[in-house]
């Protein structure tokens, strides 16, 4: 019978370490985004054994970000495990990325993560691993997020400067996300 819960049997034959991008690149291509983060501050895989099981990534955040919470903030931007690893695993490599990043990177201040209800995400991982709700992305926005699609093809695009100069313009809101935050 399967194991449906990260146990301490999977705690104690876990482990993470510090890994290139590169070596992830199969896990981020199954996410969600499907496409690595801008900048790449800190990528750690997750292993049983010497299976690889998942990953998470964090990343450079907005400019305006470090301002906001008084710090360097680093963003976690990826977070991916195999479909056959026990729920709550990713509250444990929530945590083991935390207790890295106090370790070795004592500069970071914040750490920050959205949860896109788009994509079905709610928060609850991060409620799990004791982050704190900081609102939703457009709270502070006078007018919503907007993404462009051309009507012809179907692509989206972040920003109407990019689209083609014969695209069919189709602008559709973006559903704004949860923000998370944990103070380190």
């Amino acid at each position: 019978m399967p194991v449906s819960v990260f146990d301490s049997n999977w705690r104690k034959a876990c482990s993470i370490r510090k890994c290139s991008i590169t070596e992830v690149d199969d896990f981020i291509k199954a996410h969600y985004l499907k496409k690595r983060p801008a900048i790449v501050l800190l990528c750690l895989v997750a292993e049983k054994g010497r299976e690889r099981i998942g990953c998470i990534v964090y990343s450079a955040p907005s400019r305006e970000v470090n301002t906001r919470y008084g710090g360097k903030v680093w963003e976690l931007a990826r977070l991916y495990l195999l479909d056959e690893i026990p729920r709550n695993a990713e509250t444990w490599l929530i945590g083991q990325s935390v207790k890295y990043i106090k370790q070795h990177h004592r500069d970071v201040c914040h750490l920050l993560s959205y949860a896109d209800p788009s994509a079905g995400h709610d928060g609850v991982i991060y409620k799990a691993a004791n982050w704190k709700l900081d609102g939703r992305t457009d709270d502070d926005r006078k007018t919503p997020r907007c993404d462009y699609y051309d009507g012809r093809t179907g692509k989206k695009y972040g920003r109407r400067g990019n689209m083609p100069t014969d695209a069919v313009v189709v602008k559709k809101p973006r559903v704004s996300k949860w923000r998370f935050t944990l103070a380190l």
